[in-house]
Order: structure tokens, then sequence, then C-alpha cells
């Protein structure tokens, strides 16, 4: 039964109770006469009606019957009031449950870490949306070749810049993976950024199972990016780095120089090892700072 209904049945039984108040079964058991310090009481021996008293009784009975009425109708103004509070309350709490439900359904638990996975460089935020998570990982760019050409190994040194690989995910999905700057998160500038990145032929799976399989998405692209195609190009002047002419200019021709590449070391605060560092450079390089 919905609450209308309730709330008409029980209405329905308090006009029925009103309706069976009848001023006929209301008697006089006597009266009591109060004479001085003396009170007489006067008991009812024999009932004679009397035109008076119908008279009587039919001016209260009218008087009774709207008496009556006029509960019957504050009491129906009373339900619909109770009604319509409690419809709105209803109302609002239907919306609130949808909302919360909303929330539930469009919110994940932010994943736990591990101790190995923090020293690879994870840490994980909120992302920009409700539902949206994104994990950061520490990475390098250390671009080592020229369409699979060698760069100049000490040159090539001087490349290394730390880098933020980026990854925005709901739930399962993969939104975004980019590179991103260590200060500020914008989008880190070299050959291949055209905000987001241009990964060219790597592909990466669009979903994942555990952060370990975003680590290894990480380490593949940071292997992607030691490549520089000067065929599909994006910046040929990336902020920060040599031109690509100057680029091309430091790639090693005589395989005898290029038995190992040697491993990468960063600088102590991180920076980029380029213009304005003490590394000196060739006066013919140029690098680009736009």
């Amino acid at each position: 039964m919905s609450l209308n209904s309730r709330a008409q049945s029980v209405l329905k039984d308090m006009f029925n109770e009103i309706d069976s108040v009848n001023i006929d079964e209301i008697k006089l058991d006597g009266v009591t006469i109060r004479a001085g310090n003396k009170l007489v009481r006067l008991e009812v021996m024999h009932e004679e009606p009397i035109q008076v008293e119908d008279e009587i009784r039919e001016e209260y009975r009218v008087k009774l019957r709207g008496k009556l009425q006029e509960i019957k109708t504050r009491l129906t103004d009373k339900i619909n009031d109770v009604m319509q509070m409690t419809s709105r309350v209803r109302t609002e709490a239907e919306a609130k449950e949808r909302e919360l439900n909303e929330k539930i359904r469009n919110t994940k638990a932010m994943p736990n870490i591990s101790w190995a996975q923090a020293k690879a460089g994870v840490s994980v935020v909120q992302g920009p949306n409700r539902g949206e998570i994104c994990f950061l990982i520490r990475g390098i760019y250390y671009p080592q070749f020229v369409n699979e050409k060698p760069i100049d190994p000490t040159y090539a040194k001087k490349l290394i810049s730390p880098v933020i690989f980026f990854f925005k995910t709901s739930g399962d999905k993969i939104i975004e993976f980019s590179t991103r700057k260590p200060q500020g998160m914008a989008y880190f500038p070299h050959y291949h950024q055209q905000n987001p990145d241009c990964w060219g032929e790597f592909n990466y799976e669009r979903r994942f199972k555990n952060i370990d399989e975003l680590i290894k998405i990480k380490n593949d692209a940071e292997a992607v990016l030691q490549n520089v195609n000067t065929h599909s190009i994006a910046s040929p002047n990336p902020r920060g780095l040599p031109r690509k002419s100057t680029l091309l200019r430091h790639i090693v021709t005589n395989d005898i120089r290029v038995k190992k590449i040697p491993d990468v070391k960063l600088t102590v605060d991180q920076r980029r090892r380029g213009v304005g560092d003490a590394i000196r450079v060739s006066n013919d390089d140029v690098w680009s700072t736009e």
C-alpha cells in the first residue's frame, strides 16, 4: 500500500469516528443543586419529551454538525500538509540516494603502492574528474639514436632529462599516456611531443590489471624515446634540446666509437644537462630556448 493510500485510509477511519458522535445519545444523569452548605441531587425518574427540548437538541445538533465538519476540514488540511512534507522529504531522500549511488559507482579506492613500486618511481593522485586516477612514474628522457643511428655518447649524455610518465586512468582503462615535466606537470618538450606525445608505431595496451603493467608500459616508452625518428618528427626545435639540424651533426658514423653506450647518471638536482650548465658545448651547437 502506498503512502497516499495509507493516509486516506487513516483519514477515513477518523471521519467514521467523528460521524459516530450522536447528540441524541447525550443524556443527563441528574441535576445537583447547592443550597447553602447543602447539596441536593435530583435523579431522573421519568422522561417525557417536550417541544422546547427538541428545539434545543436540534439547535445543538446543527451546531455539532458544523463543528464536526470543521474538524474534518482541519484534519484533511493537516493530512495534506503532512503528505506534501512527506513527499518532499521522500523526493529529497531519493535524490540524495541516487547521488550517493552515482558517487559510489564512479568512486574507486586509491590503489596501494608497494615499496618496490615506490622505488620504481610510482606515485598516485586523484584525477581532475570523478572516478579518474592518475599514476605518475618517474623516468628519464635519454635520446641515444637518430633514425636508429647512434649519437655520440658523450654528446648524448648532455640530453639526459628527468621526466614524468603520466597515466590518466578510469577503472582499468588508460585514458591518456604522456610525458610531463617534473615541475608543473606541463607537457615535456621533445622531438615527438604534440601535446600529448606522438608515439608513432609504438602501441601500448589501453587496459591494465595492476601498477606493474603501467611500469612496463613506461619502460617500453622510455626505450622508444631513445630513438629520434626525423621522418615523423613533431617539433624540430623543442625547448631545452638541440635543434634537429644540430642533433644530426652528432651522429656517429664510425661504429668503433659506439661499442657500448654508457650508463645514465643524472646530476644530484636532476636538471637537464644542457646550455647553462657547467658542460661545455661547441660554438656551432644550437639549442632551442623557446
